[in-house]
């Protein structure tokens, strides 16, 4: 397997990435206020993920494996979509909301309800069969695959990360239990491909051979612990933040002497 640039997915990153460098930097006139390193360093780790899994050898080796197929979605959806949005500082997006037609797209799109509708279908319509080997035949729909699974991650994620006041993220305890819903249509997704008896696509079968069967179950497994764990790590996260910002609002009284 050999690495090459998709054209339009290095310049696409290139602008990307290098619009926000300046935006966050003090060249830039209009900087509001510095971003702190960590959230610089999520944004391009998350442009570096997106090259990565977007380019051959990782595409390629895709095209073949079942496996390495969903580390390609998981990534993309549970690795760079949250960094983004992470790397992302409110000011930077507060004049895209502006523009109201956008603003109330966006607070329809991310209420918690949408966001877990469109999000879970999104991952679910690429992986029925006749799309799924539409997007394997044809490069065309294997981009527009990706960019789905881009735009319903971040579409996904946003009530959980946004710090823009136009388009809020939900309250911490709805927060949790969005998490905690979240986790269960990738569980059961996933039991699809873990206890099949035979291959679902005929593109990895005839690639593989008798081996497609064993790959696809790893690929079931990898759908169901990549994200499994993702969610349930943020969502332990927010649920200790939350508990010690009731205990700072509410300190514990004072016990009288005895």
């Amino acid at each position: 397997m050999t690495f090459y640039l998709i054209p339009e997915i290095t310049l696409g990153l290139l602008v990307l990435t290098g619009g926000y460098l300046y935006a966050v930097s003090p060249l830039n006139p209009d900087r509001v206020e510095p971003v702190a390193w960590p959230r610089i360093a999520a944004f391009v780790t998350a442009a570096v993920t997106l090259f990565v899994t977007l380019h051959p050898p990782f595409d390629t080796l895709a095209a073949t494996h079942f496996s390495v197929h969903m580390w390609q979605h998981s990534l993309l959806v549970f690795a760079a979509t949250p960094l983004l949005l992470i790397g992302l500082p409110d000011w930077l997006l507060a004049p895209i909301f502006r523009v109201r037609p956008i603003r109330f797209v966006a607070q329809q799109a991310t209420r918690l309800p949408v966001a877990l509708g469109l999000s879970t279908t999104a991952f679910w319509i690429w992986h029925m069969p006749p799309l799924y080997e539409l997007a394997l035949q044809d490069r065309i729909a294997h981009d527009f695959e990706h960019l789905t699974m881009i735009v319903g991650g971040l579409v996904m994620w946003w009530p959980v990360l946004s710090r823009v006041r136009a388009v809020p993220a939900a309250v911490p305890p709805m927060q949790m239990l969005y998490l905690l819903l979240l986790s269960i249509p990738s569980g059961f997704f996933s039991v699809i491909f873990v206890f099949a008896n035979d291959p679902l696509y005929p593109t990895y079968e005839l690639a593989r051979g008798a081996e497609a069967l064993v790959d696809q179950r790893i690929g079931g497994l990898i759908m169901k612990l990549g994200g499994t764990l993702v969610l349930w790590t943020i969502l332990s996260v927010k649920f200790i933040r939350w508990l010690n910002q009731r205990s700072d609002a509410h300190p514990a009284s004072p016990r009288p002497p005895l």
